[in-house]
């Protein structure tokens, strides 16, 4: 468990699904080009999210890398390296949190979840049972791809401190009984979850959460309410025995999602103000490049025709010498 020490208001910055790519999925002639456009985006929006925000905390909630739990380990080590390049940590006081996906573990599909590949998780991300910031926060880790929970006896003891749940796997979508289980024993005030690629809301009395199937609602995704901050007040949550657990939606354009960005969270007691730093839509910016390609050709066309037409240009006037027809004797 990790132990940091703040005495103001925490900034948190959610970062869901990066899933950087790999070489190996992809087959296709231009998958280098795709790769370097997907991380230089990546890249970008990630450093103006720290500009804008300047977190104390970063959480990434897993999906790290797209081929994470087939990657062979001279693949993984390459990856790895282009993640690290890509989220850099901004100072050497800002926390840094990674917990797993089902790419990163397995899981994905019908694939199974191998011992190497959390170990393999583990060692080159640090991944921990909590972190604490003491007097303002414990965040848990929580697998719902591996089922796995901190140890029972890593309770949140601090009366100032909030509990924060980080799962890739919502918690509260189709809960069973390891959902039941970890709300039970640990209590949050607050789940972020990702793998939805979109960005959602929802709460529930805890009281129902293994008889209602919980449905999520949008977050911030209509065009007028796309920068607004949503406050939630947990210590009135807490008094209702309702959990609450926001969805955070994709960072890269490449998971197919159209509104894609990054979760940014402001807790200051018992008060939490969240909302989307959405990101430009990549797919139209690159349906835009494509347009452009087809005038350009045919500029470039023309201006090769006017300055080679004497010699090469297929389109300039031939000298032909005129034959008499052929009469037959």
């Amino acid at each position: 468990m990790a132990i940091v020490f703040y005495n103001r208001c925490l900034k948190v910055l959610l970062v869901a699904d990066p899933q950087i790519l790999g070489n190996t999925f992809d087959t296709k002639l231009y998958w280098p080009l795709a790769n370097y456009d997907s991380d230089r985006h990546l890249s970008r929006t990630y450093r103006r999210a720290l500009q804008h925000t300047t977190p104390d905390v970063i959480c990434f909630l897993g999906d790290l890398m797209d081929e994470g739990s087939v990657a062979t380990d001279v693949q993984y080590d390459e990856y790895f390296a282009r993640f690290a390049d890509i989220f850099t940590q901004p100072t050497a006081d800002t926390l840094m949190i990674y917990i797993p996906g089902d790419n990163d573990l397995g899981r994905e599909g019908m694939e199974p979840i191998s011992a190497e590949n959390v170990q393999r998780f583990r060692q080159y991300f640090a991944e921990q049972p909590s972190w604490e910031l003491l007097g303002r926060a414990k965040f848990y880790n929580i697998n719902r791809v591996s089922t796995t929970l901190p140890p029972a006896d890593d309770l949140n003891y601090d009366a100032q401190s909030r509990t924060i749940f980080l799962s890739h796997l919502s918690l509260l979508k189709s809960a069973g009984e390891f959902s039941a289980q970890a709300v039970d024993a640990f209590r949050p005030d607050v789940i972020f979850s990702a793998n939805d690629h979109s960005s959602k809301v929802a709460t529930v009395p805890k009281s129902r959460l293994l008889l209602d199937d919980v449905t999520h609602a949008p977050l911030n995704v209509e065009r007028d309410k796309r920068h607004e901050v949503s406050v939630f007040d947990l210590g009135s949550l807490r008094l209702q025995q309702r959990l609450l657990e926001i969805l955070v939606p994709t960072c890269s354009y490449r998971m197919g999602a159209m509104k894609i960005g990054y979760g940014y969270a402001v807790l200051d007691g018992d008060t939490l103000r969240y909302t989307v730093l959405w990101t430009a839509q990549r797919y139209y910016q690159l349906a835009s490049y494509s347009l452009l390609i087809i005038p350009l050709k045919l500029l470039c066309g023309q201006i090769w025709c006017a300055l080679f037409k004497r010699y090469w240009c297929c389109c300039r006037p031939r000298n032909r010498t005129p034959y008499l027809p052929l009469h037959a004797n």
